[in-house]
């Protein structure tokens, strides 16, 4: 893949942001940013549960514990008034062991960004990290898979770690939800609304599609990863012919020795040559 031009960049995100939907993860962090009522009703249904209020530690939160660790930067990131955290994922990569980690990842550095030096592991609220998939993450027909920390041995005994992971998929047939919860999940499928929530969702996207200062930082973001990707592909290059010089290096003195063994061997048998033809 060729490098890119300014100009060319700045198109590709243009286009991009032009066919964004509601599954383009900016385009949904976004609304339920700017909509809690949104995001707390989303919640609630998920959960099948009230939810007491929500609100945004941080907008558009990015976590670094470490210097030399990889960040993540989270969809949509709340907690309600009971300090329960949620991470919302609207997830595209349809690789189920790329799920696994992905969520184990964010798990730890979520815990790792709430708990603060000092304080004792029981400080530690609920969570739960909450992926939308857009395709079928598993060989089953469900629209909700949800995991927790279950002893092998004994079925009934949980860790009582209070994480809970759960993935949503628009490609189920069970019926496993509530009608709610399946119309949200047809919208994000299909663009299509059904009920009065997925009217409101659409309209709020439509809200953010047509506000300028999130088309100009949509397109920021997207040229700013273009232009880290060059990098990346030109960092790789560079190592790419280091390792080839490297390669290069290690057989020239291959063959310098075996060249030198051999010139060794060709002297040896020039002198039993001698040898042989001084006793005959």
């Amino acid at each position: 893949m060729n490098d890119y031009t300014k100009a060319e960049r700045e198109a590709i995100a243009r286009k991009k942001w032009e066919e964004s939907t509601i599954r383009d993860n900016f385009v949904f962090g976004k609304t339920m940013e700017m909509n809690p009522d949104l995001c707390q009703t989303l919640i609630e249904y998920i959960l099948k549960t009230k939810v007491e209020g929500i609100t945004y530690p941080e907008r558009e939160k990015t976590i670094e514990n470490r210097i030399d660790s990889k960040g993540v930067r989270l969809d949509v990131y709340v907690k309600d008034k009971a300090g329960t955290v949620f991470d919302i994922e609207m997830q595209l990569s349809s690789s189920s062991d790329n799920l696994a980690k992905r969520m184990r990842y964010y798990q730890g550095m979520i815990d790792g960004d709430n708990l603060k030096r000092g304080e004792h592991y029981y400080s530690l609220k609920p969570m739960y990290i909450i992926f939308i998939c857009p395709f079928a993450p598993f060989e089953y027909n469900r629209h909700i898979y949800t995991f927790q920390e279950r002893c092998n041995e004994e079925s009934a005994l949980f860790l009582g770690s209070e994480t809970n992971k759960i993935i949503l998929s628009t490609k189920g047939t069970e019926d496993d939800i509530s009608q709610e919860l399946r119309n949200f999940l047809d919208y994000v499928e299909t663009g299509l609304t059904a009920d009065n929530y997925t009217k409101k969702m659409d309209n709020a996207v439509n809200i953010i599609k047509n506000n300028e200062k999130a088309r100009l930082d949509f397109m920021g973001y997207e040229m700013d990863l273009l232009e880290r990707e060059m990098r990346g592909r030109e960092d790789m290059r560079k190592i790419m012919e280091i390792e080839i010089n490297k390669k290069n290096q290690e057989m020239e003195m291959e063959i310098n020795k075996k060249n030198q063994e051999l010139a060794k061997m060709q002297n040896e048998i020039v002198m039993l040559k001698k040898q042989i033809a001084m006793m005959s």
